[in-house]
């Protein structure tokens, strides 16, 4: 039955596509970064993103949590005082395939290096958005890597964004439940 006092969601799952610069090598403000509420941006010293992407020797594709990139400096909120913390985990099967993001098992440290195709579940710490939910401090994402552009330094990637605090429903313009 789940839980009765939390609140309903009110907002639908949205997808979002990117295309965006590899973070080293990238021209002067050009997107090399996500913010999953905000869209593209670049990765500068305002730390205003949630994952930055690079591209290693082999053409794969590095996602960089933002408290990675800038340590104890990054995501910092103004109204509480405390990092930000973006979580990523490798989700085997297809991007459609995952409509629900996995409870557990996030990983807010490193880095994670994946191919075309390879989808990420992220659990996004939100404490600014999150502070006063009933339902959860979290809100719940999924990416993949669509393609690469090795010679032009270019990452092409979408996104679903469940902006519901709590929620974990990733399925593109629907309601979510849980």
């Amino acid at each position: 039955c789940g839980d009765p006092t939390k609140p309903k969601a009110t907002y639908v799952s949205a997808e979002s596509s990117y295309a965006l610069y590899a973070l080293t090598g990238a021209p002067a403000n050009a997107p090399t970064a996500i913010s999953f509420l905000g869209g593209s941006v670049r990765a500068d010293a305002n730390f205003a993103f949630d994952v930055a992407l690079d591209l290693d020797a082999n053409g794969r594709v590095i996602v960089y949590p933002v408290r990675v990139i800038g340590g104890g400096l990054a995501g910092a909120s103004q109204a509480t005082g405390v990092l930000a913390r973006i979580g990523l985990q490798v989700v085997p099967g297809a991007f459609d395939a995952l409509t629900e993001a996995p409870k557990i098992g996030y990983d807010t440290l490193t880095t994670q290096v994946v191919s075309p195709g390879a989808v990420l579940a992220v659990e996004l710490l939100d404490y600014q958005t999150c502070i006063y939910s009933l339902g959860g401090q979290s809100m719940f994402a999924k990416l993949t890597i669509d393609s690469v552009d090795v010679a032009g330094r270019r990452v092409y990637a979408r996104t679903v964004l469940d902006p519901n605090c709590g929620y974990r429903g990733l399925v593109a313009d629907s309601l979510p439940r849980n």
